[in-house]
């Protein structure tokens, strides 16, 4: 979602369509030269299939699946509930979810915890709480719920690298978080793992990398235009 179609360019009125991304080192978005491909049913598809990805439920509680901005209204029992999710995320780790209930309900709450997400902690009502908060998993907290009780998720946006395949490992992406953050140099100069791991966040989407004497700059795919970027970049 974050790394491909966000970024993708729109639907054009005569059929052309980006679909897929350019990972090379000399990547550029660009349009199929095809004129109403299958991509211009899929793209506008998997955009709204989003919506029904990001929650699910079952008779014992929800499921949060996507960490987006919005709200969620369902029957528990006898009890009407909405959950209220409120976050910048992936540019911040906080996210915060609401409770508000026509009367008190018991159910569990599931929060998904990225795989990537070590550290990740829970609070309720501003209390750190005990539950298992495993990445990979789905983080419960099963309890009575009232309207107002407010749920604070920490997913710390740690820098990793993730090398293109385990037999070129000097060949790596650089993430914060679920982002990969894209190199702008059309030919980037050497640089070392601490080197790109070091990149500091220097606006709201831009973070930047100081290799030699010409600093790096490096974005996340939905705020690359048409620029010249790279996926991957040879660490020295």
């Amino acid at each position: 979602m974050y790394n491909t179609i966000l970024g993708a360019l729109p639907l054009q009125p005569d059929g052309r369509t980006f679909y897929y991304a350019d990972c090379n080192f000399d990547g550029h978005k660009v349009y199929s030269k095809n004129r109403w491909p299958c991509c211009s049913g899929t793209y506008p598809q998997i955009a709204a299939d989003y919506r029904i990805s990001a929650y699910f439920r079952d008779p014992q509680g929800v499921y949060v699946n996507l960490y987006i901005p919005g709200s969620l209204q369902w029957k528990q029992g006898r009890a009407s509930v909405k959950l209220t999710q409120a976050t910048a995320y992936p540019y911040d780790s906080q996210i915060q979810l609401i409770v508000s209930t026509s009367r008190r309900a018991e159910f569990a709450l599931c929060l998904r915890i990225p795989v990537w997400a070590a550290g990740a902690s829970i609070s309720v009502n501003g209390k750190r709480i005990d539950t298992s908060v495993t990445p990979g998993t789905f983080a419960s907290i099963q309890r009575e719920w009232k309207s107002g009780d407010r749920v604070e998720l920490e997913l710390p946006l740690a820098m990793r690298l993730e090398s293109i395949n385990d037999q070129h490992p000097d060949v790596a992406a650089l993430l914060s978080g679920p982002l990969v953050l894209f190199a702008l140099n059309a030919s980037a100069p050497s640089i070392t793992r601490t080197q790109l791991l070091a990149a500091k966040k220097v606006a709201a989407a831009r973070w930047q990398s100081e290799a030699g004497s010409t600093p790096l700059t490096l974005l996340p795919f939905t705020s690359i235009t048409n620029e010249c970027y790279s996926t991957y970049l040879k660490l020295s």
